[in-house]
Order: C-alpha cells, then sequence, then structure tokens
C-alpha cells in the first residue's frame, strides 16, 4: 500500500516528523519500521533513519555555498536557499503572506482558523505547533533531577541540546568564570566567554576589517555587507540580520516585558535597558563628557550631550524647521504643532504633552514644592519656576528686546512686553506675537490683535 502525501490539499500537508508520526500509528506494521536507538521514532526506509541520526550526532553534511550554513538534510539546504534568492513559493489563500516552506505556511493557516492542535498534558493549554509546546513545557516544569522525566519532558535529544536541558530544570551551572560571576553551560562557552575580558577578537571580517570574539557573530556580521536578513517576523514581516533581535522584536508584538527591575518593578524588553535602569537607583554615572565632565547613566546620553558642544543638532522639524540634539526633544516638539497631550492628570484630567510636566503639576494637589530658594526660602514645584526667582535675587535678565534693549528675567515677560508695545519695526510693520515655536494660542489671538490694531 502506497500513501500518496500529494494528494493531501496543500495546506494540510506536515512536516516531515508529522507524517513519519501519521505512518508509524496507522498504515505500516509496525514490526517493519525502522526505530531510532536514540528516541522514540520511527522511520519506513533506512534513509531516512540515516538522515534523522544526523541530528544525534550532530552532522550537518550539506552546507549554504553563500553563507556557510550547514543542515542536516538537502531539502532543509534547499528550503534555506530561497532565503539568498527571495522566492516566497508558498501563499496564504487567506492574507496572500508567503513563506520559503511549506511548514510555516501550514503554522500560519491555523491563525486564521484559530486551531491549536498541540495540547499540554499538564494544564490543558494549546498551542499552534510543537515548538510552542515544547518551548511552555520546558518553561513550566519545576525543576527536576531525573533526566529521564526530562528527557520525556522536553523531547530533545540532540547532546548539546540535551546538557543545555538538563541544567536549566536542575538549576545547575557547570562552568563558572574566574574573572566575573557568569556561569556556562559548556567549556567551549566559558572559553568565548573568556575572550570578552581578554579582549580577543580572532574573527575578522574580510570586508570591513571589524573583529569579533566568537565566530557566529562574525557570520551575522556578514550579512550586514550582503543584505541578507534571513530571520522574519512572522506578524508583520521585517526581517533581522540577527535571530536574537527577532527575538527582542517580537515582544513588541506579544509586549513581553521579561526583565524586571526588583527595586522599582518596572519592566524592560532587554536586559541591557534593566542594566542601565540600575544604575538610576545606585547613582552611577560611568559615562562621562572630556570637554565639561557632565557625566550620564547611558553612553547614548554623553553622544547626545556631546552634540551641545559642537552644535551638531540633527533632528529637523519639519513643520518649522527647529533643529534639536535629540530625538526625543524633537518628538515632544512636534507635539506642539499636533497639539497632542498623551498625558493625563487622574486627579483633574489636565493633559501634558510631556511625563516630567505631568509629574510636576501632580504636585500642585499634593502640595509638595521640592524646589528652594537658598534666598528666601520661598518653595516651588518646577525647577524652572525656581530658576527664574533666583534672577529676582540676582538682578539678572537674560532675555532683551530687540526694539527697545529693555531687559527681562524670562521669556514671557519679554514676549507679553513685545505684545503689549506693539511697536512698528524698521520696516514699519507692527510686531505680531509669535513664540518661538511659531504659533500664537488661538484664544488669545482676538486680544493680542485688538491690541495692536488699537496701538
Amino acid at each position: 500500500m502506497e500513501c500518496n502525501e500529494n494528494s493531501k490539499p496543500e495546506n494540510e500537508r506536515g512536516g516531515k516528523d508529522e507524517t513519519m508520526l501519521n505512518f508509524t500509528s496507522s498504515v505500516y506494521d509496525k514490526e517493519k519500521l525502522l526505530n531510532c536507538e536514540y528516541c522514540t521514532l520511527s522511520f519506513l526506509h533506512k534513509e531516512q533513519l540515516v538522515t534523522h541520526h544526523r541530528t544525534h550526532m550532530g552532522e550537518k553534511p550539506f552546507a549554504c555555498e553563500q553563507c556557510g550554513r550547514a543542515f542536516a538534510e538537502k531539502s532543509n539546504l534547499n528550503e534555506h536557499r530561497r532565503t539568498h534568492t527571495g522566492i516566497r513559493p508558498h501563499s496564504c489563500s487567506w492574507c496572500g503572506k508567503a513563506f520559503y516552506r511549506r511548514s510555516h505556511l501550514k503554522v500560519h493557516l491555523r491563525r486564521h482558523t484559530g486551531e491549536k492542535p498541540y495540547t499540554c498534558d499538564v494544564c490543558q493549554h494549546k498551542f499552534v505547533d510543537t515548538s510552542s509546546l515544547q518551548r511552555h513545557k520546558c518553561r513550566s516544569g519545576k525543576l527536576m533531577t531525573d533526566y529521564n522525566t526530562i528527557l520525556r519532558l522536553c523531547s530533545i535529544f540532540h547532546k548539546r541540546r540535551l546538557i543545555k536541558c538538563i541544567v536549566h530544570h536542575s538549576g545547575e551551572k557547570l562552568f563558572n568564570c574566574e574573572y566575573c560571576t557568569r556561569s556556562f553551560l559548556c567549556k567551549e562557552q566559558l572559553m568565548t566567554h573568556h575572550r570578552t575580558h581578554m579582549g580577543e577578537k580572532p574573527f575578522a571580517c574580510e570586508q570591513c576589517g571589524k573583529a569579533f570574539a566568537e565566530k557566529s557573530n562574525l557570520n551575522e556580521h556578514r550579512r550586514t555587507h550582503t543584505g541578507i536578513r534571513p530571520h522574519s517576523c512572522s506578524w508583520c514581516g521585517k526581517a533581522f540580520y540577527r535571530r536574537s533581535h527577532l527575538k527582542v522584536h517580537l515582544r513588541r508584538h506579544t509586549g513581553e516585558k521579561p526583565y524586571t527591575c526588583d527595586v522599582c518593578q518596572h519592566t524592560f524588553l532587554h536586559k541591557e535597558q534593566l542594566m542601565t535602569h540600575h544604575r538610576t537607583h545606585m547613582g552611577e554615572k560611568p559615562f562621562a563628557c572630556e570637554q565639561c565632565g557632565k557625566a550620564f547613566a547611558e553612553k547614548s546620553n554623553l553622544n547626545e550631550h556631546r552634540r551641545t558642544h559642537t552644535g551638531i543638532r540633527p533632528h529637523s522639524c519639519s513643520w518649522c524647521g527647529k533643529a534639536f540634539y535629540r530625538r526625543s526633544h524633537l518628538k515632544v516638539h512636534l507635539r506642539r504643532h499636533t497639539g497632542e497631550k498623551p498625558y493625563t492628570c487622574d486627579q483633574c484630567g489636565r493633559a501634558f504633552a510631556e511625563k516630567s510636566n505631568l509629574n510636576e503639576h501632580r504636585r500642585t494637589h499634593t502640595g509638595i514644592r521640592p524646589h528652594s530658594c537658598s534666598w528666601c526660602g520661598k518653595a516651588f514645584y518646577r525647577r524652572s519656576h525656581l530658576k527664574v526667582h533666583l534672577r529676582r535675587h540676582t538682578g539678572e535678565k537674560p532675555y532683551t528686546c530687540d526694539v527697545c534693549q529693555h531687559t527681562f528675567v524670562d521669556t514671557s515677560s519679554l514676549q507679553r512686553h513685545k505684545c503689549r508695545s506693539g511697536k512698528p519695526d524698521q520696516s514699519g510693520r507692527i510686531f505680531l506675537n509669535v513664540d518661538s515655536y511659531g504659533l500664537i494660542l488661538q484664544l488669545m489671538l482676538g486680544e493680542h490683535v485688538l491690541r495692536c490694531i488699537s496701538w
């Protein structure tokens, strides 16, 4: 009897392992099957068993000519080559999204149909594919020392992955770094890690000379020259050079923030973000400006600060042309044009364009005035208000009217003066009160125009 898989509808064809299991459970006599000595899988042909054994031995004889990535099966290599050619022959009949592999299309279709055929035998939670089920089982499994149970739970048989799984469930760490507190599963990982302490980077890019401590990082870096992005998001299609970048990107879709601060419970997408955040609690600012000595918790903030010395403002407003040192400052500035105020007070409903302004406003409800004058003791909700107040003690008036040379302690006083005086400039035009962003508050415009006309 011969089973013709091609007679099935394309969307119902399974992966190879699932097909083998279907064969073993229904059509063929189990006594005639070829059993794997390392796991429970059975196969129809000796060639299939030999190919399967490679997954246990770690053999990958089929290598890609373009990127060097190796595979245990030639069919997998053929599918991988499509990531270089861009050919995606398997298209979804629902939304048109295309895939390199038929198995990927099959899993994708379940998102349309809602089918979740794989069920956890512990909590009955359902999943769209076997890999999601296995990750769930591995993550939720309690610490165990019974390795046979671990094998059954995770279904991982490759030697290195088995070691990793055993360590995960037992909580053991095998190889400890003598220079820091990190531990590793394998001796090879420890040796590679040692290079970060020694500064060794033996793997150099042939095109740009950039060097790396690990060969895998070099292989990923080469893609920046070839433009190949083999790791694609199944949600939005965005592609990445590195699998780790895709992993982080997926969290933006799922909302997962796995790194939690143990001080304030704030959560983060990246481990690096958490480490940087910890510095705010510790008061650490390891990145100092060479010119003025000002220190920062993040290197990116230092780079932005350096622009205040060079005068470079790379982020320009498309509305009025004003330029900023930081992208975040431009983002806030744009809200003045759009009128967006995303931060709302939960007590009075007043909205603000900046979160810092909301935090300062909340003090009007609590009565807290943290900024005190060292001259007279008067306290203020905002630091900016204290700064202006101090000028009344020092006599500083840094803002000058370009018509009459009168000086003022703050910009708002200067603008009020210009609006009230309404004197014509040298060209005979009457001054209209437009603030530094090119905006006039709608409610004040009528009164302002009347003042200028009556002058």
